[in-house]
């Protein structure tokens, strides 16, 4: 699994570090064919703040897969701050197109501001949610039957607390929470249960600590003052090691 995704991840980065993509002049011609294509998408009434439904009352599901790209512990404060990289991915049928008629392209980078994207949000350990927006978000990568890939990055703290059940190793759990930001879209919007993995280099030799494992389950959270939300527990089992 963390094969595969890491070889996604690659693919998304040598798309945008190669072929950046181009914001569109709906009045411009060029003599590109990817950019013909996008003209074709986007400039026929296409709105990136609707939700790409055929009707109100459809669903779009978010396929969502999280892997921990990197940590420090902080051993005094007991928290773990982290960079989660997302891989997310949806469906747009209105943004597919038949490769046969245009040079057989399959692929096409787009900007993210350009298409709708579903709205996340992480909770810290301080039960502060931080918006997707405030996220790294390179570039997209859209399918000719409109399916949509986007990585944002996300550097985020979670509390961390000792786990005593493994006895004299020195183990914590590192928790944070992961939400569909548009509270009045939950049905609408709809995130699979996150997929989480752990890169092959969970292990850093110039640490103390190692993330043994991930996991991610579906439960309601209590935050103080306001009402439980519907969220993914993402739980991070970190071990000291020398």
């Amino acid at each position: 699994m963390a094969n595969s995704l890491s070889f996604i991840y690659l693919l998304l980065l040598v798309a945008f570090l190669f072929d950046s993509a181009s914001s569109i002049n709906c009045d411009k011609k060029r003599d590109n064919v990817q950019y013909t294509i996008k003209q074709h998408l986007f400039c026929n009434g296409y709105d990136p703040k609707i939700r790409p439904a055929k009707s109100e009352f459809d669903s779009i599901n978010i396929t969502t897969y999280a892997g921990l790209y990197s940590f420090d512990i902080s051993e005094y404060r007991s928290l773990m701050s982290l960079q989660v990289n997302y891989y997310m991915h949806w469906q747009d049928s209105s943004l597919a197109w038949d490769a046969s008629d245009w040079s057989n392209i399959t692929t096409l980078n787009i900007n993210n501001d350009e298409i709708w994207s579903p709205q996340f949000e992480n909770i810290n350990s301080d039960y502060e949610g931080q918006p997707s927006v405030s996220c790294l978000s390179p570039d997209c990568l859209l399918h000719e039957d409109g399916g949509i890939s986007c990585s944002p990055v996300c550097r985020i703290s979670a509390k961390c607390s000792s786990d005593y059940s493994r006895w004299p190793f020195n183990t914590l759990v590192c928790r944070m929470w992961f939400t569909n930001r548009d509270k009045e879209l939950v049905d609408e919007v709809n995130f699979l249960p996150v997929i989480t993995y752990l890169p092959s280099n969970h292990h850093l030799p110039t640490t103390k600590w190692c993330v043994t494992s991930v996991s991610s389950n579906k439960t309601q959270l209590s935050i103080p003052g306001a009402t439980s939300r519907t969220v993914e527990d993402h739980r991070f089992f970190v071990s000291f090691f020398t």
